[in-house]
């Protein structure tokens, strides 16, 4: 039991094609399924701010305690536009990814260790997503516990 994290790409549909269900849709990213991360606690809690502001506002930044659900569920997952990726390439950069709080499951108890550990690994990440975003790709991040 613990944090997982996958992120990837997906091929954009026409505009005028919706996905037939949330299912359907969901293998179609699995399939782009390219970065794995466990108990990665500090980009969980980039993503998850990032996921709220989207979902709720900005004012959503600051509440604790709802989180995406971890249910590889549609509305959960978050696409990331390219200033996403750039303020996530910085603050990795920089080792300024966001405290995580709580999270037990998430390894937040080493988090400090698991920033550096996986830096390398955000970085490529972070370049590899910038690519795929230029090629019109939509990229995605996802999380299960």
């Amino acid at each position: 039991m613990g944090l997982d994290a996958y992120a990837g790409f997906q091929e954009p549909q026409p505009e005028n094609v919706e996905p037939i269900n949330d299912d359907a849709f969901y293998e179609t990213l699995q399939a782009g399924d390219e970065f794995y991360w466990r108990k990665h606690a500090r980009l969980q809690e980039y993503m998850q701010k990032l996921w709220r502001v989207r979902k709720f506002g900005e004012e959503a930044k600051f509440w604790g305690g709802l989180r995406m659900d971890g249910q590889h569920d549609l509305a959960e997952v978050i696409f990331l536009e390219k200033e996403d990726i750039l303020d996530l390439q910085k603050a990795v950069e920089n080792d300024n990814l966001p405290f995580c709080p709580d999270g037990f499951f998430w390894g937040q108890q080493f988090q400090e260790e698991s920033m550096k550990e996986y830096k390398e690994l955000d970085l490529k990440f972070c370049k590899q997503a910038l690519k795929w975003l230029d090629e019109g790709k939509k990229v995605w991040y996802d999380c299960s516990w």
